[in-house]
């Protein structure tokens, strides 16, 4: 795309610079690694989408993606995210594919696309192409259901296409118990805010009745935020499955996330002991209790 239309993309309105953008340079993608509680491996990756360097106005993901569910563009943009996932994926080396293919590879998608009566054809569509990765799709809490019925029909239907349910920002926004009785979810996501908690009693306390019930519903547990060592141990003992933060690895790029699961290995994990911030996660993996928690 030319300079010049490029910058001519700020000088229109929000709907229509989003509908642009995918239409001509693409959104970008970033990929944050998930880590294994138990043992220290890797447990999946997150794609995180961001504006295009080379637009104008850059805006972050809280600020356009909203605004592609107020203006009904949510189908539009999540297909496009979709998309350009699969692209990247087939674009690594089967060696990295292989590296990858134990756990599945994370995309968020809005309330309003799993209600959208042609986004099950279109990612079907998508999906036809071999080969490709296993996917869980992150159901974001941003949008409301007005129709729960076909939103839970079309994740069921994905499911049969291997497709995972995971609950992103858990009672935050829409997702609630509601959501977590009605559709087919596998994962619960632990929001970044209630990870800022853990320092306080009260918030240990409502991350653990979270895992708690996430549990005793047969659901794997995920923890996004997590900054600290003293995060990380929390978390471990009250059972979480797997965190995600930039503690354990920032977003990366592409080539930086076959870079970063090629070299990695646990061992990094535990070597890192005594570092406050490292990009493979300065992790203490001992299993000691760090809270005793009054009845």
């Amino acid at each position: 795309m030319p300079e010049c239309a490029i910058s001519e993309l700020g000088k229109i309105d929000p709907a229509t610079r989003i509908r642009d953008v995918i239409r001509s340079v693409g959104f970008d993608l970033v990929f944050q690694p998930k880590v294994a509680f138990s043992h220290g491996k890797l447990g999946g990756i997150e794609v995180l989408v961001r504006w295009p360097e080379v637009v104008a106005g850059r805006q972050a993901p809280d600020q356009f993606v909203p605004l592609a569910e107020q203006h009904g563009l949510a189908p539009m943009l999540d297909l496009h995210v979709l998309e350009r996932t699969l692209r990247t994926w087939r674009s690594w080396s089967a060696l990295t594919r292989l590296c990858w293919s134990p756990f599945p590879i994370s995309v968020n998608v809005s309330a309003m696309s799993v209600q959208d009566e042609d986004f099950l054809r279109s990612v079907t569509w998508l999906l036809a192409e071999s080969p490709r990765p296993k996917l869980m799709f992150e159901l974001t809490e941003t949008a409301p259901f007005h129709n729960p019925l076909a939103a839970a029909q079309t994740l069921e239907a994905l499911s049969g296409h291997g497709i995972q349910v995971s609950l992103d920002d858990f009672c935050t926004g829409f997702n609630n118990h509601e959501r977590l009785d009605t559709l087919p979810v596998a994962e619960l996501k632990i929001d970044r805010e209630d990870t800022a908690k853990l320092d306080t009693i009260a918030g240990i306390r409502h991350v653990g009745q979270m895992i708690e019930q996430a549990k005793a519903a047969g659901l794997t547990v995920t923890a996004e935020g997590i900054e600290c060592r003293d995060q990380w141990k929390t978390l471990r003992t009250l059972g979480c499955d797997y965190g995600q933060g930039y503690w354990l690895c920032p977003p990366l790029s592409a080539s930086d996330a076959v870079e970063f699961v090629q070299d990695y290995t646990p061992s990094r994990l535990l070597t890192a002991t005594n570092e406050e911030h490292s990009a493979f996660g300065a992790v203490d993996l001992g299993l000691g209790l760090v809270h005793n928690l009054p009845k």
